[in-house]
């Protein structure tokens, strides 16, 4: 949950090679969890001919990486985990041809909350970084919760129940100091237990330390900044996968008023004129009691937006309501900025969009295909996807990550 020992990171490289592209890989967890050594892209290397470097980077988690609050604002530094990523950057700029990489050929990848660091390095500066430290990005179901000004209150209210559990809010009050100067004095241990109690009392599918608006180095939300097209990098793969929602939403969304509270309790900010929108898009009709779920013809009640194999009315809207808004929109804007929709002068850049749907296809399913040996040795996690197809999925990221262009060769599609 959390460790400030932990900048580190893993170069993968084969043997006796030069200037190759390199993948930056960023993990994902919330910004709260997760480490870099559960990660290992070794078999999508081979299946594209060991044709490119692996940099797998750590960074700073929940209250070490994202504690934000006026205070923090003033003496410290907001988005320091996000810091850590463009500090790593920088490392591989410099000192990647060390281990046979390309500085100038970087694929900047990352999943869920990774996805989401991967959007953010993007719009660092203002998109004025274009390729300074990176030429290309992948982004798999980036996660885009609620991104607040560094001072407000969301944020502050994490920060002074960090220091609650800490005993540093009883403490400045007493003495007239400041719950910055008394949390840099806790134990790493203290403070990281600490984050980890306030980041599991925040609703479910919510994370308390999150990215924010520091107005330095992410100076606007994604949703106003990815729409002017104002990002760093040539090109993107953007993806996300059929069933999102699954995990972020306890299985007790029934009701329509359920529904609602839901949308009033992850979503504060909406006017009860947003809230009439998104129930005007995600009405649904009563589906009759069933005795198992099933395929739907698409022409007559129920349809796929109210029923799929993992649920059924609200609750399936419930589901695709937080997968929408937190990974598929936020992959959609990333593939817009890059497209040259809002500018068709803007020419250089490119978007690639995919959606991942083999069945159950829920968050984060695509990594076990990804990391899968192609052989299909190492099946420890369930995944039945077959060889062929896995090699194409594999070599889509890998072909774009060394050629820029994940279109598949016609012998991958055919074999």
């Amino acid at each position: 949950m959390g460790d400030e020992d932990c900048l580190f990171l893993n170069v993968f490289a084969p043997a006796n090679k030069t200037q190759l592209p390199v993948l930056f890989w960023i993990h994902g967890g919330g910004y709260g969890q997760d480490w870099a050594a559960n990660y290992d892209f070794s078999t999508m290397a081979k299946t594209v001919g060991n044709g490119f470097v692996t940099v797998i980077i750590q960074y700073r988690l929940g209250a070490f990486g994202f504690a934000s609050s006026a205070e923090i604002g003033h003496f410290g530094i907001p988005n320091a985990g996000i810091q850590d990523m463009r500090f790593a950057l920088e490392w591989v700029r410099d000192h990647i041809h060390l281990f046979g990489g390309d500085p100038s050929r970087v694929t900047i990848a990352g999943e869920s909350a990774g996805g989401g660091g991967v959007m953010l390095m993007t719009m660092a500066n203002d998109g004025s970084d274009q390729t300074s430290l990176f030429e290309r990005a992948i982004v798999s179901s980036p996660y885009l919760p609620t991104q607040w000004r560094h001072d407000d209150m969301q944020p502050s209210q994490a920060y002074y129940d960090l220091a609650a559990h800490t005993g540093c809010l009883e403490t400045t009050i007493t003495q007239n100091g400041s719950v910055f100067n008394c949390l840099q004095s806790v134990e790493s241990n203290i403070l990281q237990n600490a984050s980890a109690f306030v980041s599991m009392g925040t609703r479910w599918g919510q994370w308390a330390f999150l990215p924010v608006t520091d107005g330095k180095l992410i100076t606007e939300r994604p949703t106003k900044q990815l729409s002017e097209a104002r990002v760093n990098g040539l090109a993107i793969l953007a993806g996300n996968n059929a069933n999102e929602g699954t995990l972020f939403i306890p299985p007790d969304v029934q009701t329509r008023d359920d529904f609602l509270a839901r949308i009033r309790l992850n979503y504060p900010l909406l006017t009860e004129e947003n809230i009439t929108s998104i129930m005007r898009l995600y009405e649904i009709e009563e589906i009759p009691p069933m005795g198992s779920l099933y395929s739907t013809n698409g022409l007559t009640p129920p349809h796929a937006t109210s029923l799929s194999g993992v649920a059924s009315g609200w609750l399936q809207a419930a589901y695709n309501l937080y997968a929408e808004a937190t990974f598929v929109c936020p992959a959609m804007f990333l593939a817009d900025a890059f497209s040259n929709r809002s500018d068709p002068s803007l020419t250089a850049k490119q978007a690639w969009r995919y959606q991942y749907s083999p069945p159950p296809a829920f968050h984060d399913d695509d990594l076990d295909v990804l990391m899968k040996n192609v052989q299909g040795t190492n099946d420890t996690d369930g995944a039945d996807e077959s060889t062929g197809f896995r090699i194409a999925f594999q070599s889509i990221w890998g072909r774009f990550i060394i050629d820029g262009d994940p279109t598949l060769h016609e012998d991958t599609v055919s074999s």
